[in-house]
């Protein structure tokens, strides 16, 4: 009986197994091999692995706490400039302060202009010294006079066409004389006379008829001889009247 039993479970186990081996090896006409597969992969379209969609990242949401607020803008507020650093000669720029700093040109070199002297006040021409005649230079003038003991006759005031003569005594004048091409005759107030071929003023006063200015014309230069009296005390200007009327032409 046990070997019966034996029997019929090995031939149980047998038929699958006789099965399975007839299945391996006699392969499924759907089912295809290596070489077809390899060969179908090698004969199609190129595989072109398809582009993931990049998904959008939510945008943050931005919560009361975290919204930004916006400043009122100030009107007409302007700007401070900050002041430009003046760097001493202790001080050294930071690296970061120098690259921050941009660039300026270089202002061009103005060459000061040469400082031009004041103008000079113009100086008074010196007052002309007071030149004493002698004997000889007397006798080349253009006229002759008495000079009482203690006077001379010198030059002061020559110009480029006339000259003018002072009769004085101790360097105190008592008698001018003009000779050149015009004169300024009259310069006193008083009549005029004409005698001895000469136009003369006298003058009326307290004490009597005083001749205190003559003038003689000429026909060659100098053209006019112009002869007057200071202004002196009565005493002196008596002498100084008879020294006037001595003059005469040459």
């Amino acid at each position: 009986m046990k070997i019966l039993v034996s029997a019929a479970v090995l031939m149980l186990l047998a038929t699958p197994v006789a099965a399975q081996s007839e299945g391996a090896t006699a392969p499924s006409p759907q089912t295809p091999s290596a070489d077809d597969l390899t060969r179908a992969l090698n004969g199609g379209p190129p595989f072109v692995a398809p582009t993931p969609t990049p998904v959008p990242a939510p945008a943050p949401v931005a919560t009361p706490s975290e919204a930004p607020v916006a400043a009122p803008t100030p009107a007409a507020v302007p700007r401070p400039v900050p002041a430009t650093p003046v760097p001493t000669a202790t001080s050294t720029p930071s690296p970061a302060t120098t690259a921050a700093r941009p660039v300026e040109a270089a202002a061009p070199l103005v060459t000061p202009a040469p400082a031009v002297p004041a103008a000079e006040a113009p100086t008074e021409p010196a007052a002309p010294t007071y030149h004493p005649l002698d004997a000889t230079a007397r006798a080349a003038l253009p006229f002759r006079l008495d000079l009482p003991q203690g006077f001379e006759i010198g030059t002061g005031r020559p110009g480029p066409d006339f000259t003018i003569y002072s009769v004085r005594r101790e360097g105190v004048p008592f008698v001018m004389i003009y000779a050149g091409p015009a004169s300024q005759f009259p310069i006193y107030d008083g009549q005029m006379a004409e005698v001895a071929g000469r136009a003369s003023i006298v003058v009326t006063e307290a004490d009597g008829r005083h001749a205190l200015e003559h003038l003689f014309q000429r026909a060659t230069a100098p053209r006019e001889i112009h002869i007057w009296v200071t202004s002196l005390d009565s005493a002196e200007r008596a002498i100084a009247e008879r020294i006037a009327q001595s003059v005469d032409l040459r």
